[in-house]
C-alpha cells in the first residue's frame, strides 16, 4: 500500500497539475505526451436515441471532483450514470435496464486506457471494426487500451446490468508494465492499435468489489476525497496486474468454460443468499460437480476459497448495512445469518481489523 500512497504523494507536489495525454512517441515503455483534457463520446447505434458526453472538464482544479448523475433512454433502454470527474481520471458507474439488445459506439478524442468491471450483467467489445470481439462476463475485469477510432461494446437484453469504468492517460499504466507478459499490449498501444491486456478475463475479487463500492460511495471532504478516491483507483489498477502477473507466471490452464459457468452459478447463488452456511456438499450437488473440481476451480477463479469468499461478501454487505441502511450490530448480525452478535463482532474485526460498533450509527 505505500507505494501506491507514494504514486499519489508525488503528483500533489508536482507542478503537473494536469497528466499528460497526447503525443504517441513510445520511449522506454512509457508513451509521452501533451497536457489535454480528456472527452468521451457514448452512442447508442441500435436502438438509437442515447448520445452522451463524458470525460475531463477543460477547467478543473486538482483537488475538484465533478459529479454528475444522468439517466438516458432510447427503445427498451434505460441508462443510468453516475460519473466522478478528476482532473485525470474520470469513473462512471453504470445501471442498464433493458428489454432489447444495445450497441455502444464509445469514441475519445484521445488514446486512453480503460480499466473495465462487470459487476453484473456482460457485453462483447469489438475493438478492431467487426473483426476482433471480445467478452466480459459478470464478475470479469480487463484493461482496455483504445485510440481515437474507439471501440463498439453490445450489451445483452436484461434488468440490472452494472459495471465500472475507470478511464485513465495511458502513461499511468504503461510505466509499470515490465515484462514478456505486457510486451503485446506495448505494442499496440505504440501503433495506436485498440487491445486489451488480459488474453481471458480475471474474475473481480472480494478486495476489487469492495473497492469499487468505495470509490462510488465515498464523501470525504476536499482533497481528502481526491485522495481516497485516486489511492482506489491506483490500488485496483495494481491488484488487475498483481492477479494477471500471478497467473502469468504460474502458466496455469484457464477453468473449461462449462465448469467456469457452473461455479459462476455458485458465486451468485452465494452472492444472493450470503446469510444461508451453504456446505460443500450442498454446493457440490447444487452445480452438478464433486466437491474437489468444485473447490480447486472456485480457487482457481476467484482466489480464494468458498469459505473465505463467502465471509468476505458477508463482512462487505454487513458494513454497507451499518453505514448505508442505518441498522445496528444486532439487526446487522442477523441479517447476515449469525445468531449472536458477539460472533458476527469477531468475525467482522477479523475482516476489517476494528468492531462494527465504530461504524454504527446506532
Amino acid at each position: 500500500m505505500f507505494f501506491l500512497f507514494r504514486i499519489i504523494l508525488n503528483k500533489f507536489v508536482s507542478a503537473k497539475i494536469f497528466i499528460p495525454a497526447r503525443s504517441h512517441k513510445m520511449k522506454d515503455g512509457i508513451i509521452s505526451m501533451k497536457k489535454v483534457k480528456m472527452k468521451i463520446k457514448v452512442d447508442s447505434l441500435s436502438p438509437t436515441g442515447i448520445s452522451v458526453i463524458n470525460g475531463i472538464p477543460k477547467k478543473i482544479d486538482f483537488l475538484e471532483i465533478v459529479e454528475t448523475q444522468r439517466t438516458s433512454f432510447a427503445d427498451g433502454v434505460q441508462d443510468r450514470n453516475l460519473i466522478l470527474a478528476l482532473s485525470d481520471i474520470c469513473i462512471s458507474n453504470i445501471e442498464i435496464d433493458a428489454l432489447r439488445d444495445i450497441d455502444f459506439y464509445v469514441q475519445a478524442d484521445q488514446p486512453v486506457i480503460e480499466m473495465m468491471f462487470f459487476l453484473s450483467g456482460s457485453t462483447v467489445l469489438y475493438l478492431d471494426g467487426n473483426s476482433d470481439s471480445v467478452s466480459i462476463d459478470s464478475n470479469q475485469h480487463n484493461i482496455v487500451y483504445y485510440s481515437q477510432s474507439g471501440y463498439r461494446s453490445v450489451w445483452p437484453c436484461g434488468k440490472g446490468k452494472k459495471a465500472v469504468t475507470i478511464t485513465i492517460y495511458p502513461e499511468n499504466i504503461a510505466r509499470y508494465l515490465k515484462g514478456v507478459q505486457y510486451s503485446d499490449f506495448l505494442k499496440n498501444m505504440e501503433r495506436q492499435r485498440n487491445t486489451a491486456l488480459f488474453d481471458h478475463h480475471l474474475n473481480i475479487t472480494p478486495k476489487m468489489h469492495l473497492l469499487l463500492n468505495e470509490i462510488i460511495a465515498n464523501r470525504h471532504a476536499g482533497g481528502l476525497r481526491r485522495l481516497y478516491i485516486e489511492n482506489c483507483v491506483y490500488e485496483l489498477l495494481f491488484l488487475q496486474i498483481e492477479q494477471y502477473s500471478a497467473l502469468s507466471e504460474k502458466n496455469e490452464k484457464p477453468v473449461p468454460s462449462v465448469i467456469e459457468k457452473k461455479i459462476s452459478g455458485i458465486r451468485e447463488l452465494i452472492d444472493q443468499n450470503l446469510p444461508h452456511p451453504y456446505s460443500i456438499s450442498e454446493l457440490s450437488r447444487l452445480a452438478g460437480i464433486n466437491e474437489y473440481h468444485l473447490k480447486k476451480s472456485f480457487k482457481a477463479l476467484y482466489h480464494q476459497s468458498i469459505y473465505s469468499y463467502t465471509i468476505s461478501r458477508r463482512m462487505e454487505k454487513a458494513k454497507s448495512l451499518l453505514l448505508n441502511e442505518d441498522m445496528n450490530v444486532n439487526e446487522t448480525a442477523f441479517m447476515m445469518g449469525y445468531s449472536d452478535s458477539t460472533n458476527f463482532t469477531a468475525a467482522f474485526k477479523k475482516h476489517f481489523g476494528f468492531t462494527p460498533g465504530k461504524i454504527s450509527r446506532k
